[in-house]
């Protein structure tokens, strides 16, 4: 049986990456939630695959958005080390962004796999 308490650490911590603006500090975030060979894509970006993959989406990411914070928005729903959460990006000076994230994980709750939606 899946435990939702590491399952929604792992989302808080993968989400608190993208909230970061320092290089190692969204490498730190991302070395504990994401998988060595774990894969992101959404409607803008091609599948990527890699720790340091995603930190640097992450960080690029600033250029598209700029300065905003992300929120997780209700706990995640799970099963068969899959699931879905919803997600808000708060900006400063235009509307904010919801989103729903489906992810997949391994046997210590990493993510392997996220397929955004926004």
């Amino acid at each position: 049986m899946e435990n939702i308490k590491n399952i929604e650490q792992t989302i808080l911590t993968y989400t608190s990456a993208w909230n970061e603006t320092e290089p190692e500090a969204i490498r730190k975030k991302i070395s504990k939630c994401w998988a060595p060979d774990g894969t992101y894509t959404d409607r803008l970006t091609d599948t990527i695959t890699g720790q340091e993959a995603i930190a640097r989406l992450i960080l690029n990411s600033y250029e598209q958005m700029g300065p905003r914070t992300f929120k997780v928005l209700g706990e995640p729903q799970t099963h068969h080390q899959s699931g879905r959460f919803r997600w808000l990006a708060i900006r400063q000076e235009e509307y904010p962004v919801e989103g729903m994230d489906y992810f997949e994980f391994d046997s210590e709750y990493r993510i392997t796999s996220i397929v955004g939606f926004f």
